[in-house]
């Protein structure tokens, strides 16, 4: 008897083994029915499909995008160059940053003077050859010498162009003016406009705000930082504004019916810019954006999307890696 009571008792265990195991693979199979499904992505990463019990939607927020004013702004940074101020005897003086432009600009002038000279005296030679006092040989070195002195001229001009001044400026402008240069990106030079208003913070000067004019625009870019070069005037009151001094400028005009975009929405790979497009729901699409006037948190769209569009202004990195394959 006790053999098969052994026996029974040995079933009884192996048969609810059996009903456990088979519980335990239910489970299992429940478990993986329930799982979430993941996104799905397609048409080389520009289309993007979420289930609707995928946790990745709840990271994406979107945004309405619609069309307004703004007023983006470009700062750029600058120093003060020169100013004009007057000695004791009322005589205008220009004081610069660097003693190398100085010693340019008073190059500059010793020039025109020498160029205003001998063209006088070329005239003087002239007269005298007309009434046989004077030889060919003599206006020929006259002219050389008008030339010569022309070049000079010429040569301190372009230098002092070079670095952002107009010598013709530079002698007329009154007393009580300072100069700042500013270095713009390239990217946004296209937004200044000569002659408009600008605002400048001078570093020394934190308590004060001044506004000055983008009197000129360079016609060059720096081809090591890739700036260009706006020369600012401003009013120096109290002589407190000293030539070397740092500050920053901001440039920014109003701009009417464009779409503003968020800069969190916008991703960038391989120096192009991407939004993501919630055509539907659960369903986004990658889009390439042309945009202009950059500022610290929006930038304007000028090709891309359109006013009405949905975008995700929160979780973009979610889909720029889902897109790209990052």
């Amino acid at each position: 008897m006790k053999k098969y009571e052994i026996a029974i008792a040995a079933m009884a265990l192996l048969l609810i083994a059996m009903n456990s195991g088979c519980r335990n693979t239910g489970s299992a199979e429940e478990s993986l029915s329930q799982a979430p499904k993941r996104a799905t992505v397609s048409d080389n990463g520009r289309k993007i499909d979420f289930p609707s019990d995928s946790p990745g939607l709840m990271q994406l927020i979107t945004t309405q995008i619609r069309k307004g004013s703004a007023t983006l702004s470009i700062s750029a940074p600058a120093r003060v160059v020169a100013s004009v101020t007057s000695d004791e005897k009322g005589e205008r003086v220009v004081l610069f940053e660097s003693p190398d432009i100085t010693s340019l600009y008073s190059s500059y002038r010793q020039s025109s003077a020498n160029a205003a000279r001998s063209a006088k005296n070329l005239a003087r030679i002239k007269d005298m050859f007309e009434n046989q006092s004077a030889t060919g040989k003599d206006i020929t070195d006259a002219e050389n010498d008008d030339a010569t002195a022309k070049a000079s001229v010429i040569e301190m001009e372009g230098r002092l162009r070079a670095l952002g001044f107009n010598p013709a400026e530079l002698d007329s402008e009154p007393a009580g003016r300072v100069w700042l240069m500013a270095d713009v990106p390239e990217g946004g030079i296209g937004q200044i406009h000569r002659d408009e208003a600008v605002s400048v913070s001078m570093n020394a000067l934190p308590d004060r705000q001044f506004t000055g004019r983008a009197e000129a625009i360079g016609d060059i870019i720096d081809p090591g930082t890739r700036t260009v070069k706006v020369r600012i005037v401003l009013q120096n009151y109290g002589n407190r504004i000293l030539p070397g001094m740092f500050a920053a400028v901001e440039f920014g005009q109003p701009t009417n019916s464009v779409i503003l975009l968020p800069l969190s929405a916008v991703v960038t790979v391989d120096a192009r810019n991407y939004v993501f497009v919630n055509t539907s729901p659960g369903e986004f699409q990658r889009r390439e954006v042309n945009l202009e006037n950059i500022g610290s948190t929006d930038a304007i769209v000028l090709k891309g999307v359109s006013a009405g569009e949905k975008l995700v202004t929160g979780g973009a990195m979610l889909l720029k890696g889902l897109s790209f394959g990052y």
